[in-house]
């Protein structure tokens, strides 16, 4: 029977939920024959730090042939650090859902060093909000609806828009942000 570790976004959530989709996939990859690993059931207490969850749910990966992704898994931190990690080290990666624009938040991991939870957070840093608008710009090319994409970021469909008509004159005038577009549209090609 092959371990398999279930991975998504915890932090920041009702509790109630996260248990219930944890305990969903648990029952759904046990009916399937593997031997499930539930972080939730890593035996922390619950009031412990962040560092010391994800210190012991790395632990209880490594133990693993494979992780389970929720669809949620790029929102969050803890969750990025395990798939990153899974594929690091050759663990089978299973997607619930197949992430939408996967290439593109790879391209921008890789030519920015920006992860995806970065790109949907609150964060005003520089580098971030351009992420954003590589981001959007280079959805947008691929064919993606104003909708679809706010919906990925999890913005609403005018903070979309701004960004469009943002990043033509980013590109032109700020040698940073044209660097930055320039290195993602590099590591995009490679696919």
């Amino acid at each position: 029977m092959e371990k398999i570790y279930i991975s998504g976004q915890i932090s920041g959530q009702p509790i109630e939920e996260v248990a219930d989709k944890f305990e969903a996939a648990e029952t759904m990859l046990k009916a399937q024959g593997y031997e499930v690993v539930n972080p939730l059931k890593n035996g922390i207490p619950a009031n412990a730090s962040w560092e010391v969850h994800v210190a012991m749910d790395v632990l209880l990966l490594m133990g693993c042939k494979a992780i389970y992704l929720l669809p949620d898994w790029g929102f969050s931190k803890g969750a990025t650090l395990e798939k990153n990690l899974a594929e690091l080290t050759g663990k089978t990666i299973i997607y619930e859902e197949v992430p939408a624009f996967q290439h593109i938040k790879q391209a921008i991991a890789e030519g920015m060093g920006v992860a995806f939870y970065d790109i949907v957070g609150e964060s005003r840093e520089q580098k971030h909000v351009f992420a954003r608008m590589i981001f959007v710009q280079l959805c947008r090319e691929k064919g993606a609806t104003v909708v679809k994409i706010a919906k990925e970021m999890k913005r609403n469909h005018a903070t979309i828009i701004y960004y469009l008509k943002k990043f033509p004159d980013d590109y032109q005038y700020t040698p940073e942000f044209r660097a930055y577009a320039n290195e993602v549209k590099a590591h995009l090609s490679k696919d």
